[in-house]
């Protein structure tokens, strides 16, 4: 008896309805991804969320959004970070209602990622097999291989960085929008309802508001378009490219109102926002051309997997590294599938125009985007890549169907837990920084950013010694930052900061003053000297004290704060004539210093024996400043080596009135009335110090 003959794994796929796989994607990249509701805020969440003033204001933000850059509300109104600014309101937006109903909680804004992506791979799945049901693709097809592919970029760990990191939702919706309104017209086309073209508009202008990005997907829709046009008549071709084209040009008009231009290249003059600054032109192209191959790796073979390619994580090469040859005979290869597929294998041509029409506003070629590459730059432009192999997969399940389903599912496996395992290292900054330090080694920015997370561990730990290995550890990430980029202004900033911490005042000095150097028009390297200075002073640290106040009366001259600070110094080290000098200083530039005359009349009585003077000076502060206790209680120890008690009680009392819990001042006082024989009075406020 003969039995049936078991269908292959293929055919099975193409006989389930669309819903049954529809759900299974979004059950799937819900589950891959969920364990992601359990993060924190990281990387640049702070630069729209919770440090963007209008995403705090939630609602009442929503008119500043879409009336600036998007990083005006973090970094300052008229800062220009990135080439050509960035204009992504829509987004923000939803991160606005996201604070107006929960208030900043990091697990919405992680669940409202993975629920989209996980809508984005049912529209994507939709959306390619309908691009594939028209001629001269194969219709029979085109659900198994839009399957194929959307399981492959679903699984794909490069795209762990966008729906990992809350602020790429941006990516997701420009993505999901631009396949959303092809879906559509293609729906229009089988059912022309008015409704679909208007829809179809309105959902690509939220998917421009969301990422400028969206406008390559008008490349791939005159792509295909390119191969299926006699499927359609000349009035749906206009009418489909009207209706994407409205959009596109009411959001540049938008976009170049706001931001002062559409696409202003110039960005500024500083290596970690411009690579290529100190490139030739002939560099930039070869260096360019050999990040197209780090991609092509990683598509290939996702690892090892890094948020940061900043500065120098990428080397500059020119054409005479063979490197750059293999990136070029790369493309080459890639152009002559194209032309060879074109009419063989058009489901092929069209992926790769699909990459490239998505890869181009990012690849660095058209204009430089202020950083090597990113892994989430190849987020869209990674569906060609998964339609290709999908077909490939497609093609040999058809002849071989168990090898191609035991690789597929080794493969899938494989994505899956590399996927997982790369989703953890975002949890918080301190694991992604430190995780990514070490697979970018010579990125200047995340040794740096690994550096300042560590610092902010130790400013929350009471445990003395976690804190001082944590500040350690940050200090040779800063190390390994300053010998990669020796003018990182953040190099010194932190050093500055955790040796401060380590109370290593004299490098902490150095490093600050190197930053006054670097950066000498912003005043916060001369608060972190003076800062300095009177720390070291408080500790005995005098010569970094002294040293830190010359260096800021030489920059502030007429500060009389500085002077002061320096004429402490010289007082405590027995500089005696240099202390009298300096104050001196001050009083010809403020005749009416209290506490330049209070340091002169204590130095005058203390150290050179002259009580008449120092009388002078005392009572002068206290002229020029009644309230100042330090100049009270002098003048009542001075009235009391002179042994006028009643006199020194008096400035005793107001002093103490001023400064009520001061020791001291209760002893002295005590002392007062002891000499005048009030007894009780003496006892109370004797007993009172000793408390």
């Amino acid at each position: 008896m003969k039995t049936l003959a078991k269908k292959p794994w293929i055919t099975k796929i193409t006989e389930y309805p669309n819903k049954k796989l529809c759900w299974f994607l979004f059950i799937a990249a819900t589950i891959l991804y969920l364990p992601t509701i359990t993060f924190d805020y990281t990387l640049d969440d702070a630069l729209v969320m919770t440090g963007n003033k209008y995403t705090q204001q939630g609602l009442k933000g929503v008119k500043d959004i879409f009336t600036h850059d998007l990083f005006e509300g973090f970094f300052g109104e008229g800062k220009q970070i990135v080439a050509g600014g960035r204009y992504r309101p829509f987004t923000q937006f939803i991160f606005a209602i996201q604070k107006e109903l929960f208030g900043f909680h990091p697990w919405i804004g992680h669940l409202t990622n993975i629920l989209s992506y996980a809508l984005l791979m049912v529209i994507l799945f939709l959306t390619i097999k309908a691009l594939l049901s028209f001629p001269p693709f194969n219709k029979e097809n085109a659900k198994l291989i839009a399957f194929l592919a959307t399981v492959l970029y679903l699984f794909h760990p490069i795209h762990t960085e966008v729906v990992c990191n809350i602020k790429s939702l941006d990516e997701i919706f420009s993505m999901l929008g631009s396949l959303g309104a092809i879906l559509l017209l293609l729906s229009y086309h089988n059912k022309p309802k008015i409704y679909k073209l208007f829809l179809s508009g309105f959902i690509f202008f939220i998917a421009l508001l969301s990422k400028e990005n969206a406008l390559t997907w008008l490349g791939v829709w005159l792509f295909w378009l390119l191969f299926t046009h006699k499927s359609f008549s000349k009035k749906y071709i206009i009418n489909s490219f009207v209706v994407l084209l409205i959009p596109a040009a009411l959001f540049i008009f938008i976009r170049s109102q706001v931001l002062g231009a559409f696409l202003n290249t110039e960005i500024p003059k500083e290596l970690l926002n411009n690579p290529f600054i100190n490139s030739t032109k002939t560099e930039e192209i070869a260096t360019v051309l050999f990040t197209w191959l780090i991609y092509f790796k990683l598509l290939i073979f996702p690892h090892p997997l890094t948020h940061d390619y900043y500065p120098k994580q990428i080397p500059i090469l020119n054409f005479g590294d063979f490197r750059v040859w293999l990136a070029i005979i790369l493309v080459l290869a890639i152009i002559y599938i194209l032309i060879k597929s074109w009419k063989r294998k058009p489901i092929i041509a069209f992926a790769i125009l699909m990459f490239i029409a998505n890869f181009s506003m990012v690849s660095n070629l058209l204009f430089n985007v202020g950083t090597f590459m990113n892994e989430r730059f190849i987020f869209s432009a990674s569906a060609g890549f998964t339609l290709a192999v999908g077909w490939l997969f497609a093609k040999w399940g058809e002849r071989s169907p168990k090898w191609a389903m035991y690789v597929l599912i080794t493969i899938l496996a494989l994505y899956g837990v590399k996927t997982v395992s790369r989703s953890f290292v975002w949890k918080d900054n301190l694991t992604l920084f430190t995780t990514d330090a070490k697979t970018s080694n010579n990125s200047a920015k995340v040794q740096v950013s690994a550096a300042e997370v560590l610092i902010k561990e130790a400013e929350k730990t009471n445990n003395p010694n976690k804190r001082e290995k944590l500040l350690v550890e940050a200090l040779k990430y800063l190390q390994r930052g300053g010998e990669i980029y020796p003018n990182y202004y953040g190099v010194y900033d932190l050093g500055g900061k955790a040796h401060f911490y380590l109370k290593n005042y004299d490098l902490s000095l150095e490093n600050y003053l190197t930053c006054a150097k670097l950066n000498p028009n912003i005043p916060t390297p001369y608060n972190n000297i003076y800062a300095v200075g009177v720390n070291a002073l408080n500790d005995s640290v005098y010569d970094v004290a002294q040293r830190a106040f010359k260096f800021l009366i030489n920059k502030y001259p007429d500060s009389t704060n500085y002077l002061f600070q320096l004429a402490l110094v010289y007082k405590t080290t027995m500089q005696i004539d240099s202390a009298i000098l300096t104050l001196n200083k001050i009083i010809e530039k403020d005749n009416c210093h209290a506490d330049a005359y209070n340091q002169l009349g204590e130095i005058y009585a203390r150290y050179l024996a002259n009580n008449k003077v120092a009388e002078q000076y005392l009572l002068k502060a206290v002229k020029c400043n009644p309230t100042n206790s330090a100049a009270l209680e002098n003048l009542g120890v001075l009235y009391g080596m002179q042994g006028r008690s009643l006199d020194a009680l008096n400035y005793f009392k107001q002093a103490y009135k001023l400064n009520p819990n001061s020791k001291n001042i209760m002893q002295n006082m005590g002392l007062a009335y002891k000499n005048l024989g009030i007894i009780d009075s003496a006892n109370y406020y004797l007993q009172k110090a000793q408390q």
